[in-house]
């Protein structure tokens, strides 16, 4: 009777340490089918948790994992630093010392772009609106956007943008196509990117797309294709934009100051290294060397003949001669945002360069460093890739008045 109640009594033990996800008497298992996938540099985390079998559970952990990941106790995590497909096998073992294993294959890719939402009415309509458009799941550094509002004349006065967005924008009514090259002055992590007052040339139900290219908080493109539009001609392009935000309402640099006529009196040079003192101790180091030298000896016959004349065409070549270096192209100037020239950048500046602004498909990806002479600079600004020589803008392409 005795060992029939301890029987009994480890039974209920047992059913106890059972796992409330799976209830009592439920075989061991991995309750998910799949890894998230992971994106490089970006923080990471998954669980691998389990049911069934009698608490506590035991994990480890089969296979490479990517650089930057660790797992423990059925939690992966980290900072991937490594990409590729790697497969990966989890082994739970209970308490009672089943065992449950499963096959995973973890995928870590290059971030995806920031979502854009293009808020519009979802009925027919003819009268004006506002369209909304926002940025989420991704922090934004730069953007590139082209929209096509089909039959939607926007009223571009009524253009609100994000706080810290700079901008440069272009509308062309013909194609009815508009373009925007923003950068902004801090990393923009989500939320309402623009807002827009758009009126339907008809009744319809309104329809925008768009195609972009954004830049994460390093500065670099999360994809290499940027919107296809056409070029035009200005003397300034995408990277000149990022600089100038670079520096929004920041101080120009000033040149290097000229060294002070002023300041402590120099240090009093040991004797026989400058000055009166010395003099004496420096002609009696020199004078043996004069003595030893005497006059030139005479050469005989024979060693006239092996040396060369004095006016001889080919020089003997000295210990110092360096070989005469092939003329380096100049480089270009950088860009100096401070296009006023009144020693800030901001608003003025950024009209300057508006009014002067070559949209283009391509160009270079990364601002310039920034200039340490910048009146040089003012004379020879840098021309931004793809520009032509200077021309008026398009009467197609109106620049906003308003800075952000």
């Amino acid at each position: 009777m005795r060992n029939i109640g301890a029987a009994l009594l480890l039974a209920l033990v047992l059913a106890a340490c059972g796992t409330s996800e799976g209830g009592v008497g439920e075989p061991l298992r991995i309750t998910v089918s799949s890894a998230p996938p992971a994106y490089l540099g970006e923080r990471y985390e998954a669980r691998f948790p389990a049911s069934g079998g009698v608490r506590p559970y035991r994990y480890e952990l089969e296979g490479k994992l990517p650089q930057g990941l660790n797992f423990t106790n059925g939690r992966l995590s980290g900072l991937p630093r490594e990409k590729g497909s790697f497969k990966i096998t989890v082994v739970v073992t209970d308490a009672a010392l089943s065992s449950r294993s499963a096959t995973f294959t973890l995928h870590v890719k290059d971030p995806p772009p920031p979502k854009l939402t293009v808020k519009l009415p979802q009925s027919e309509t003819d009268a004006p609106f506002i369209a909304v458009l926002t940025l989420s799941e991704r922090p934004t550094q730069a953007l590139r956007l082209r929209l096509t509002l089909k039959d939607l004349k926007p009223d571009l006065e009524s253009l609100k943008v994000a706080p810290e967005l700079i901008y440069v924008l272009r509308y062309d009514a013909e194609k009815q196509t508009l373009d925007l090259d923003g950068t902004f002055t801090k990393t923009f992590k989500g939320g309402e990117l623009l807002r827009l007052r758009l009126e339907p040339l008809r009744k319809l139900r309104p329809k925008v797309s768009s195609q972009a290219q954004f830049f994460d908080a390093k500065g670099e493109p999360y994809t290499k294709t940027p919107p296809k539009r056409p070029a035009d001609s200005g003397r300034y392009g995408f990277e000149e934009l990022r600089t100038l935000a670079a520096r929004w309402l920041k101080s120009a640099p000033s040149a290097a100051p000229a060294p002070k006529a002023s300041g402590p009196p120099a240090q009093k040079p040991a004797d026989g290294a400058d000055g009166q003192e010395g003099t004496d101790s420096q002609d009696e180091a020199v004078a043996p060397s004069e003595e030893a030298e005497g006059p030139p000896a005479k050469a005989s016959p024979e060693e006239s003949e092996r040396q060369p004349p004095e006016d001889s065409a080919v020089a003997s070549p000295q210990p110092n001669d360096q070989p005469a270096a092939e003329n380096p192209e100049p480089a270009p100037p950088a860009f100096d945002p401070d296009l006023d020239g009144d020693g800030k950048v901001g608003a003025a500046d950024l009209e300057l360069l508006r009014a002067d602004y070559a949209f283009n498909p391509g160009g270079r990806l990364s601002p310039p460093k920034p200039s340490e002479n910048p009146d040089a600079d003012k004379e020879n600004p840098s021309p931004g890739e793809g520009a032509q020589d200077r021309e008026e803008a398009p009467a197609s392409s109106p620049k906003p008045e308003d800075a952000p």
